[in-house]
């Protein structure tokens, strides 16, 4: 179900791993650790963190549409957040058309609210603000798929999440120098870093598996 997922997801993780290892290797080459490019490595290091946690984020919550969308129910047998994602064109259309329309598209979404045909499932969909990802997108998401467990595995903290977002964002529109960023970590902490976004990566993936696997999605499964 999700195991071409899972492995774009490792492969995403390996990639860190491997930045991580030559970042080892020139600090053991460096004694002082002084150098630019081992400065430059380190910094680069949350590029690759951060796309870690974005690709898993955006694809296992594809992947999970993808396989609602194989098996389609009516509208009122899924959990009510669920609805936002699986009925999000219908609110579109409520949204967007003009006054003259407005009560007719807003008859139009009751009819399909009540429905008893299967939903369309646009897997596009992702039901966040369209910021960054960071804590509140995790928690956006685990709110509106009806999750279970927490949004963060036990021992990460959120403010990882916003830690790597914002070197993230700082190199990638030019406002710090990955150098300078890269300065003020050691090797062994960037260790522990990538160590908590593996688990937190997999830690989402688990949770939408056992989602599905358990149909939790469907208003039937909540005792």
């Amino acid at each position: 179900m999700f195991s071409s997922t899972e492995q774009e997801i490792r492969d995403r993780i390996r990639q860190t791993k491997e930045l991580l290892g030559l970042v080892t290797q020139l600090g053991h080459e460096d004694q002082m650790n002084d150098s630019e490019i081992l400065k430059i490595q380190k910094g680069y290091l949350f590029v690759s963190l951060y796309s870690s946690i974005e690709f898993t984020l955006t694809s296992v919550v594809a992947r999970y549409l993808q396989l609602l969308k194989q098996q389609p129910k009516m509208p009122m047998e899924y959990r009510r957040y669920i609805l936002c994602s699986i009925l999000n064109s219908n609110f579109n259309s409520v949204r967007d058309c003009g006054k003259g329309k407005l009560w007719d598209r807003k008859a139009e979404f009751f009819d399909s609210l009540f429905s008893g045909d299967a939903v369309e499932i646009d897997e596009s969909v992702f039901p966040t603000d369209g910021v960054n990802i960071s804590y509140k997108q995790i928690q956006d998401i685990w709110r509106f798929f009806h999750l279970t467990d927490e949004g963060l595995p036990v021992g990460i903290n959120r403010l990882l999440l916003n830690e790597i977002k914002n070197h993230r964002n700082a190199i990638a529109h030019g406002r710090e120098k990955a150098a300078d960023i890269g300065a003020r970590y050691t090797t062994e902490v960037l260790i522990e870093k990538e160590t908590s976004i593996e688990m937190l990566c997999f830690h989402i993936l688990e949770a939408f598996k056992s989602s599905y696997e358990n149909d939790e999605f469907l208003l039937s499964s909540v005792a």
